[in-house]
């Protein structure tokens, strides 16, 4: 060994590749043409490079630096291929699981990530019901099986930390009860309990968790590479900061080989001695500071500072020591005072002139804006951009509204699969299943473009369309698979009203959505037959995958899915039994692990990354994302199971650790060429604060650096706005159609000309146009349920006895009306409340009827009645219900309409805003009534009934008689038909709204609101 090489053996060598520098690009340059590894050259050998080894922190950076390598040894050897080097991930904090491909001959398996999950979410249900059934403590501990899993996460999470840093369970008994809050002695037992039974359980199987795995794996990489020496051939670690102990130790043993070299990324090397110091000053470290990592492990190389070289110089040296301004220790900004010379003015306004601040008003503009700045970078060949930004709900918007220039953006993060079209199948079969066929999933399952049910697509839609016409919008059917079956066979297109959309159903459509209805059992049944009782998690999961395998026949679908089911059925093992409910419960979180990633695509030009990822890939612009506190820097999380104090006691990193290194992710990111800083104001309504990073750039580039930045990013803000803006446009009218006079009705009912009167549109829509509206789907009973089930019990009583009440009467009544109610039982809540009002007006209303009944008048109930009136294109027929008619024997009617709503005044009647009553004496003096006489009509009377009480309201005043009333509102509805046999009459929308409902059916298609809002009036 010669002298040079035994002096670099002894002392660590550690090189730097500055932030503003292109990282991979740097050290792809510097191992090839030797100056990275003194005594190493590949040349023009094109066997050179396999000898060598290289670690990167992330696979990602492996492939990208591979696809460098390969790019440039081809472009030097003039085509020539050649074989590239070991490129190895070492993983971080969040990575990928260490796999050294001769590192260790016989590695232990790693438990598979879903089994570990459900295996821990079992301990925690053992423990939580070990703490006794009902009690607070338990309440205090989970409160369903989602929390369980979220409280197994938060445990892997504390395996792998502890795994990570070297703290030995051991310290567990270090920590003394008492000492804290009940809640954190109640997570300590347990704790202690989990660390016997969990590596118990995993011996069992000959296996451990990833972080000892990997911890093992780096042990004996090292004591590979030690054993070596100079034959392990050149070796290289670049960009880990060693936050790991473990990987600490790695990059000391491949600073000190003989042809080893250890690249950092962005050391700092404009900071000042006393703030780089006082960085690990043992009184008052600063581990939120993002230098923090890099200092400890030179502290722990025994390397000063100055000793660490660049590989190159710095491509932005201002902007890196504006960063380095911005970004120093707390305990030393008092040197920002000297900032307002001459010369660091110079210095700042140079450091900032490529940046550009972006302040959107909320998350929906600052996803457009981004995107239109990536959109932007693709308008000079070659160029290339990326989003970087902790906040996943962003990189998806901005994915988005990329889609509508046609970019499909490389997202390094991928889609959690339970958001995927695939994602959404699974959880929609499990969820209508475990929802016992409610409505809302079953019509959700119907429109996936996965479900088929054994169907041509086209033949799936039309029977979907019927079985969503036929039972799923209204009130629902009875619950589980036997009940849609059981509502589709009872479904009759004849017994619904003739103005229903359902009405027009043909015996085809009926039929094929009975055909679907049995389909959709047949192929969740599986799932159903476990809906009742606890199963083990295998069998639900072997249910759950044949109702999938049954539901669709898409076979790319079914392959996708099967790896997803695989973990699924692993994890089954150790999972703990449980219900169809606490299945579909666990399953989107489960589902969320496994997420989906495209190939990766080195030539791509723009990118989504993580903070993490983007550390070592270099694009001219950087797009920083969401920097708002509680997003970048992240906030601190909450550890469900070791307080603060007990994490200090125990040893670990305090939560502003993670500070420091989301700190130097954006040192990192703002190295770019051209940085684009951005943050909304408002992110889900809710106001933001601005990153902590953003705040001390703020402070330290001084009002007129910054505003100009701001400004640039106002450029892009006023783009934004106008890529949405459209011409102005001429206010919206209210709409007055004038259809022709034979498409014009010429037949309504009593009620409809009190909508004639008050909003013709709504006429002109439903009579026209042929628009009926449709129910809701599931929706829940209202008035109008409540008011239908109360009028045919009160119409079915006054039928069967129309003269004298029978003497069990209270029970009779009783009866019909459960008969009558019976519809309403799939909805407890409302059922109970309005049958409990109905039991108790029943005293009240035979009270009513044996004093309205004193006078003996004949009674006809729920009797239908109409008249024709003389039209210039011929009669028009007017159709009306009357709820009750009484016939006197003096040869007069009082006609009666029950009301479970609002009442109508006598004033409103009088000025025909409520013509009912009047123009049902109308039909009745024209012997229009079945089995009701011609007579003249007496009284015209409301029945209101509330709650307990029956309260009759007559609309005949004292000056006035009923058939008064009748007569002028007959002339009125003649004299409103006539003039809307004029072809040039309008529709017009909303002409008399006074005492009209809030919302009508048709405002929608009237568009109300744009007309509304232009100051034109609403009618008389």
């Amino acid at each position: 060994m010669s002298e040079e090489t035994s002096r670099h053996a002894a002392a660590p060598r550690v090189r730097t590749i500055a932030s503003s520098v292109p990282f991979l690009d740097c050290l792809a340059d510097a191992l090839l043409d030797g100056t990275l590894i003194p005594g190493f050259s590949p040349g023009g050998d094109p066997f050179a490079l396999v000898r060598a080894s290289i670690y990167l922190p992330t696979r990602r950076a492996c492939r990208l630096f591979g696809e460098t390598l390969l790019r440039k040894t081809i472009a030097a050897g003039g085509g020539t291929a050649v074989l590239l080097p070991r490129i190895v991930p070492l993983g971080e904090i969040d990575e990928d699981t260490l796999a050294f491909a001769d590192a260790f001959t016989d590695p232990p398996l790693p438990v598979p990530e879903t089994r570990r999950r459900l295996g821990l979410a079992r301990l925690v249900r053992t423990w939580r019901d070990a703490v006794g059934e009902g009690s607070d403590n338990r309440q205090a501990v989970a409160a369903g099986p989602a929390t369980e899993l979220a409280l197994a996460d938060a445990l892997v999470g504390l395996i792998d930390e502890m795994s990570a840093q070297n703290v030995p369970w051991s310290r567990l008994d270090d920590l003394v009860p008492g000492e804290h809050d009940a809640y954190w002695d109640l997570t300590l037992d347990f704790l202690k309990i989990a660390r016997d039974m969990w590596p118990a359980m995993l011996a069992e199987q000959r296996m451990v968790d990833g972080g000892v795995r990997r911890d093992q794996l780096i042990d004996a990489e090292v004591e590979r590479l030690r054993s070596l020496g100079a034959a392990a051939g050149p070796v290289v670690a670049a960009g880990s900061t060693g936050s790991m102990p473990r990987t600490a130790r790695l990059l000391d043993t491949v600073a000190r080989l003989p042809l080893g070299c250890l690249v950092l990324p962005g050391l700092d090397t404009s900071l000042d001695e006393a703030a780089w110091n006082a960085l690990l000053a043992e009184d008052d470290p600063s581990p939120s500071h993002p230098q923090f990592g890099l200092a400890a492990l030179l502290s722990r190389l025994g390397v000063r500072r100055a000793d660490v070289l660049p590989l190159h110089p710095p491509a932005a040296a201002d902007r890196e020591w504006l960063l380095s301004e911005a970004l120093r220790p707390a305990a030393t900004t008092d040197r920002w005072a000297g900032l307002a010379e001459v010369e660091p003015q110079a210095r700042l306004a140079r450091g900032f002139a490529g940046a550009t601040v972006i302040e959107a008003d909320d998350s929906r503009e600052e996803a457009l804006v981004i995107a239109l700045a990536l959109r932007e970078a693709l308008e000079t060949p070659g160029r290339s951009a990326a989003l970087v930004t902790p906040d996943r709900d962003l990189g998806r918007r901005v994915a988005a509204e990329l889609l509508r220039f046609g970019i499909a953006i490389d997202d390094s993060a991928g889609v959690p699969l339970s958001e995927t079209p695939l994602g959404r199948f699974v959880r929609l079969v499990a969820g209508v299943v475990e929802q016992r066929f409610a409505p809302v999933p079953l019509s959700a399952l119907l429109r996936h473009p996965l479900a088929r049910f054994g169907q041509e697509r086209a033949l799936h839609e039309a029977a979907a369309d019927a079985l969503e016409l036929m039972l799923l919008r209204g009130p629902r059917p009875a619950a589980g698979s036997d009940g849609l079956i059981a509502a589709a066979d009872a479904f009759s297109a004849g017994d619904v009203h003739p103005s229903d959309p359902r009405a027009k159903l043909t015996e085809e459509a009926q039929q094929a959505a009975r055909d679907l209805a049995r389909r959709i059992a047949a192929a969740l049944g599986p799932l159903v037959a476990l809906d009742s009782g606890t199963h083990s998690f295998a069998a639900l999961v072997e249910a759950h995958h044949a109702a999938l395998a049954a539901a669709t026949d898409d076979a790319q679908a079914l392959a996708d899915l099967a790896a997803p089911f695989e973990q699924l059925a692993d994890g089954a093992l150790w999972a703990a039994p449980q219900t169809l409910s606490d299945y579909a419960e666990q399953l989107p979180a489960l589902l969320a692990a496994m997420p989906v990633r495209a190939a990766l695509v080195p030539e791509a030009r723009l990118r989504i990354l993580g903070p993490l990822e983007a550390r070592l890939v270099s694009v001219d612009r950087v797009v920083l994302g969401g920097l708002v506190e509680g997003t970048w820097p992240g906030a601190a999380r909450t550890d469900p199971w070791l307080s603060r104090p007990m994490r200090a006691s125990l040893g670990l990193d305090a939560p502003e650790r993670r500070i420091g290194l989301s700190a130097h992710d954006f040192a990192q990111a703002c190295g770019a060429r051209e940085v684009i800083l951005s943050r909304a104001a408002k992110v889900g309504g809710a106001p933001t604060v601005p990153s902590r990073f953003l705040q001390r750039l703020a402070a330290v580039a001084g009002d007129a650096n910054w505003t100009a930045a701001v400004a640039r990013g106002d450029r892009l803000r006023g783009l934004a706005a106008r890529l949405d803006s459209v011409p102005a446009l001429p206010p919206f009218e209210r709409p007055a159609p004038t259809p022709p006079v034979e498409l014009r009705p010429t037949s309504l009912s009593v009620t409809e000309i009190e909508t004639f009167l008050r909003d013709p549109y709504s006429i002109y829509a439903r009579h026209v146009l042929k628009l009926n509206p449709l129910e809701r789907l599931d929706d829940e009973p209202g008035a109008s349920e409540r008011g239908t089930a109360i009028h045919e019990a009160l119409g079915r009583f006054a039928a069967q006895w129309p003269e004298a009440l029978p003497e069990d009467a209270e029970a009779r009544l009783a009866a019909i009306g459960r008969e009558a109610f019976a519809p309403l039982r799939p909805f407890p809540a409302e059922y109970t409340l309005w049958w409990a009002r109905f039991e108790a007006m029943i005293g009240s209303y035979l009270a009513f009827e044996r004093e309205r009944r004193a006078t003996r008048p004949a009674i006809v109930a729920e009797t239908f009645g109409r008249m024709e009136i003389a039209g210039t294109r011929g009669p028009f027929v007017l159709r009306g219900r009357a709820d009750r008619i009484e016939v006197f024997r003096d040869g007069t009617l009082a006609i009666l309409d029950f009301k479970t709503g609002t009442v109508p005044t006598a004033r409103q009647t009088r000025v025909n805003y409520s013509p009912q009553l009047p123009l049902e004496a109308a039909i009745a003096r024209a012997d229009g009534f079945r089995n009701v006489p011609p007579f003249p009509t007496a009284d015209l009377v409301y029945v209101k009934i509330g709650g307990t009480a029956i309260e009759e309201k007559s609309v005949v005043e004292a000056d006035t008689s009923a058939m008064d009333l009748a007569e002028e509102a007959l002339a009125r509805l003649q004299t409103l038909l006539h003039a809307f046999e004029n072809p040039a009459q309008p529709y017009v929308a909303l002409r008399r709204p006074m005492f009209r409902g809030r919302f009508g059916d048709y405002d929608h298609l009237a568009r109300v609101k744009e007309w509304s809002v232009n100051g034109e009036g609403e009618g008389e």
